[in-house]
């Protein structure tokens, strides 16, 4: 069964986002990191690069050549073949098929606009039979 984990009220979502992929980067697991749009994608792919003065986290496009040999996935929607992928939902939108993910993480900011999409998100999978868990995040040092 899918586990969900829903991170609340993460003040810098991209910081908290890259702390994410590294642990399951490093657990030798594969991810798929949705965002909102391209721009997002962009601006969320030049923060992996630059995460940490030693480290790096390898990632590309879910489209890209590349794609299949690569541990962290981007992308705009849920259509990259990504069965058996950890997901980072960084976008509003609910996964098609969330079965098809092993686990799956909602992380979620601390505006009014972020909390009412993830709600409804929240709702959906109790409504589909899932479990999940939940995190707050407002007292965590997440930078």
């Amino acid at each position: 069964m899918t586990r969900i984990d829903f991170y609340t009220d993460v003040a810098a979502l991209y910081p908290f986002a890259c702390r994410a992929a590294r642990t399951v980067y490093r657990k030798g697991e594969r991810m798929l990191i949705v965002l909102p749009d391209e721009a997002a994608l962009r601006g969320f792919s030049a923060q992996l690069w630059a995460y940490g003065d030693t480290e790096f986290i390898p990632h590309c496009a879910a489209s890209d050549a590349l794609a299949a040999e690569t541990p962290v996935l981007l992308a705009t929607d849920f259509a990259a073949d990504a069965e058996g992928l950890v997901l980072l939902n960084l976008s509003p939108a609910f996964p098609d098929a969330p079965q098809r993910f092993p686990r799956i993480l909602e992380v979620v900011g601390s505006d009014d606009a972020s909390k009412a999409t993830a709600r409804q998100r929240y709702r959906r999978y109790l409504d589909s039979g899932f479990e999940i868990h939940h995190h707050n995040m407002s007292d965590a040092r997440h930078d």
